[in-house]
């Protein structure tokens, strides 16, 4: 189902491959050799130079040289080594590090790692690009990219353990065992500069162990939902992205019990012909009221459901996104009722019954919904992971910060087969003030905010602990702040949802993303299946 990014190694396309030619010269692409290299004859690295060379993941010089002797740069390994994985170079917006201007050869590789959590600065702020990488460090980068969870402490088993760096440790313990490095003489040598011919042997090491294991990873759910948009609009949004399956907004509830229809014939024409799932959505609109109406009724569930029905058959759909919210926790048994009956139903047809939940925020707001008794009956439930702070909560703040979302996933997984959770992530953050004597805020999308940044010169700092950037301006007098969600966090949050087997991912909303998005988020899910093949 999911639109995968398994740009093998062998196929580099050629705008890759020519974006990434400078690496250790500083040649320009266009005068760099793509001929053999004239001085590798006596390299014991030779066959794997040559390899790696075919395959686009190392480049000579403009004369042919490939200078196998050469120390590697901390900009240079990060670049082979997200070749090597096939990671996408990804164009932020904002620079992870201040010492790595967007227009260096190295801008799309060092922050596609830094949107993949590979690598980090030698400060908060700065990258160290043409510094040569240690050993140590070396090995740090490898095993973030290659092993999802390292343990927290270990002791590698050289005689030089003493003089690895602490952060460094685990790591090097990690890839001595798996061999992508090794030492010499029962010495690892953490502080030793490596070479690019020493690079062309670990990188060709797990190239090959990569080549040697088939893909195993079921395909990805990548979910997204249609709003403010035409269907043509959708469809050319939905093609500069990742999604496989579209939730165009066609079906709501009416207050006398009926349901609306929106369809658009076109839209499913054009998403079956490329490839790709509808999921209508069928929503309540908040509307409390004709919610239990509705659902209270036998009778009336029962007509909702031959008419969802009704419009599989007639549209050809896949499935009906459920997206129910802001009724009454006394509709919780009525509302577990309508999907068991809507399951039955749909199953027959071979479509997917999807339903959107909040978190568990055992409040009102989640209590209408019987989490475990859902995830028996739908195939998928989608937890909207999005507003941690809302509009008019007490507090401005993230909408979405990592260790919120990583709690609420987990909280879930109590619930919720694993396999039938889909994580849902914001395209959109919000732009906070104080004004009326409170807190107040405007939803904005991902571009909006960078208008903001850029036409009232904003402050902008990565915050770690929250994983994401907040920036803050003023205007007319007044402070503004904005927690950003932009390729760098969302691919931290993807990350983060992967580490267990889910479903998939869904996107609040097509459209309100910046291009830069989507080759983190793949990125992300690329490593998920590096990872698999390795473990």
């Amino acid at each position: 189902m999911m639109k995968k990014q398994n740009i093998h190694i062998w196929l580099v396309s050629l705008a890759f491959l020519t974006y990434c030619l400078t690496l250790a010269v500083g040649v320009p692409a266009s005068t760099a050799s793509t001929k053999a290299l004239k001085d590798i004859a006596n390299s014991y690295a030779k066959e794997q130079i040559r390899s790696l060379h075919e395959a686009g993941v190392i480049a000579g010089d403009e004369n042919g040289y490939f200078h196998p002797t050469r120390p590697v740069t901390r900009a240079e390994f990060v670049a082979m080594l997200t070749r090597t994985l096939g990671i996408q170079p990804v164009a932020s917006n904002i620079p992870a590090y201040t010492d790595v201007a967007k227009n260096s050869w190295a801008y799309g590789s060092v922050q596609a790692a830094a949107a993949a959590g590979i690598s980090s600065g030698i400060s908060a702020t700065a990258f160290g690009p043409k510094r040569t990488i240690s050993r140590e460090e070396a090995a740090t980068f490898l095993v973030r990219a290659l092993v999802q969870n390292v343990p927290a402490q270990a002791n590698p088993a050289v005689s030089d353990a003493a003089s690895i760096s602490s952060w460094a440790k685990a790591a090097v313990a990690k890839a001595l065992q798996n061999k992508w490095l090794v030492g010499y003489e029962g010495n690892f040598r953490p502080n030793d500069a490596l070479s690019r011919e020493e690079t062309a042997v670990i990188l060709q090491r797990i190239l090959t162990e990569l080549n040697k294991k088939p893909g195993t990873s079921a395909p990805l759910v990548s979910l997204g939902w249609q709003y403010q948009s035409t269907t043509d609009e959708f469809i050319a949004q939905v093609k500069k992205s990742g999604v496989n399956t579209l939730s165009p907004r066609w079906y709501f509830l009416q207050k006398d019990g009926t349901v609306s229809d929106f369809s658009d014939a076109a839209l499913v024409h054009w998403a079956h012909a490329n490839g790709k799932q509808i999921w209508p959505l069928f929503g309540n609109r908040f509307d409390s009221a004709a919610t239990h109406a509705a659902l209270s009724s036998a009778d009336k569930r029962k007509a909702i459901v031959q008419k969802l029905a009704a419009f599989v058959d007639k549209y050809e759909l896949d499935g009906i996104n459920v997206d129910f919210e802001g009724f009454s926790p006394a509709d919780r048994n009525n509302f577990t009722l309508f999907i068991q009956e809507l399951s039955t139903a749909l199953q027959t047809k071979g479509a997917v019954v999807s339903v959107d939940i909040p978190p568990d925020t055992k409040t009102d707001w989640s209590e209408p919904y019987d989490f475990a008794k859902l995830a028996k009956a739908a195939d998928y439930l989608i937890v909207m992971a999005y507003e941690e702070h809302w509009v008019g909560g007490p507090k401005a703040g993230s909408v979405a910060s990592l260790p919120w979302l990583k709690k609420v996933t987990e909280d879930l997984l109590d619930d919720i087969p694993v396999q039938k959770l889909i994580v849902g992530l914001p395209l959109y953050t919000r732009d906070w003030y104080q004004a009326k004597g409170g807190v107040q805020s405007t939803d904005i999308s991902i571009p909006e905010s960078y208008q903001l940044l850029s036409q009232y010169r904003a402050s902008t700092k990565w915050d770690a602990s929250l994983g994401q950037y907040r920036s803050a301006y003023s205007k007319q007098g007044v402070t503004h702040s904005i927690w950003l969600e932009e390729s760098r966090s969302l691919g931290l949050k993807v990350q983060a949802s992967l580490q267990w087997q889910i479903g998939g991912l869904a996107y609040w909303y097509v459209g309100s993303e910046s291009t830069d998005v989507w080759p983190a988020i793949a990125n992300a899910i690329k490593l998920k299946q590096v990872r698999a093949k390795l473990s």
